[in-house]
């Protein structure tokens, strides 16, 4: 082979290898992206790890991140056998604290037992606050953007304050606290990831349709076997008529007085309320004389675990109470 020609055949192969190597690159651009629909490799996005306490919080992170695959959303109790008011975190429960970049909650002591062990350097991002008003205490930052610390995301939005002790906890049912709580979880991911808007439009759209549907009920009579789900019949025309001393004893985690359940169960057989609105996942022995006056009184019942069922989401929790709601009102 003549030098011109060696000449030639090396550079076409040179010019080969290179276009191979940019369609690689191209290929690694198109399909190693973080899920979000961009152009970026994985290795631009950086890693986020979070770890949510009950199922309800992990539901909202994981749409809040949707489409990030960086995102890692990893929740402690996502079952309805335990009780997260009296959940007792195992050392595995606890090891996944380490290294999580946010810790998302319910807050108002609600879920404590996973948010007073976590990390330092993880910024603890709750519903509600702990008791202490969403002030700033122990050296935490509540609230700044960016800093470490615990950001109780809605004590405050729109008069929505539920940090007081004996206040009612479950902070899910209200969907200003949830909406207030997405966008902050969105805005400090924004900040790790610029890629992940900074807003939570599909959290807030799918609220805002459960408000719309809250707020068309009609006006009928209910009772309760505790304080689930108040924040919800509060954006309703629902009227709760549960005796105050059984509600007061319930919030207070203590059994009702013997003349309290009575009063409850006379409301019940007597037809006043339209439905009972129970929760099996904590059911206590006034709650469940409740259910049976109801049962023997053919009366309505509309059952709501502190979180969802297995295989459900927190948003096909919420349709499907509001759901029964709907039903059993009508």
């Amino acid at each position: 082979m003549t030098l011109t020609r060696k000449i030639a055949a090396v550079a076409s192969a040179t010019i080969l290898a290179l276009g191979v190597a940019a369609c690689s690159d191209n290929n690694d651009n198109n399909n190693g992206g973080s899920g979000g629909g961009s152009s970026q490799s994985a290795k631009d996005h950086p890693k986020i790890k979070v770890v949510a306490s009950t199922a309800i919080w992990g539901d909202i992170a994981k749409e809040v991140a949707k489409g990030h695959d960086n995102v890692e959303v990893e929740t402690i109790l996502d079952n309805t056998k335990e009780d997260p008011h009296e959940y007792e975190p195992t050392a595995q429960d606890l090891a996944k604290l380490q290294g999580a970049d946010f810790v998302v909650a319910n807050g108002a002591g609600y879920d404590s037992w996973l948010t007073d062990h976590a990390d330092a350097k993880s910024h603890v991002i709750t519903a509600a606050g702990d008791g202490h008003g969403g002030g700033q205490t122990g050296g935490h930052d509540h609230g700044a953007p960016g800093a470490e610390g615990h950001d109780h995301g809605a004590a405050g939005p729109e008069g929505h304050d539920h940090g007081a002790a004996g206040d009612n906890p479950h902070v899910w049912f209200d969907m200003a606290a949830v909406e207030h709580l997405a966008d902050h979880f969105a805005e400090h991911l924004h900040e790790k990831d610029s890629s992940i808007p900074a807003t939570a439009d599909s959290v807030k759209e799918k609220l805002g349709k459960f408000s719309e549907r809250l707020k068309a009920l009609p006006e009928r009579n209910v009772i309760t076997t505790e304080s689930i789900v108040e924040d919800a019949l509060k954006e309703s025309k629902l009227t709760d008529i549960t005796p105050e001393g059984f509600k007061k004893a319930v919030a207070q985690e203590s059994e009702p007085s013997a003349a309290d359940v009575a009063e409850a169960v006379r409301i019940v057989r007597s037809g006043l309320a339209d439905a009972l609105i129970t929760n099996q996942q904590a059911q206590t022995p006034a709650a469940q004389q409740l259910v049976d006056a109801a049962k023997s009184k053919g009366m309505k019942l509309v059952n709501v675990n502190e979180t969802p069922d297995q295989g459900s989401d927190y948003f096909a929790y919420m349709d499907k109470f509001i759901s029964e709601l709907e039903n059993a009102t009508k």
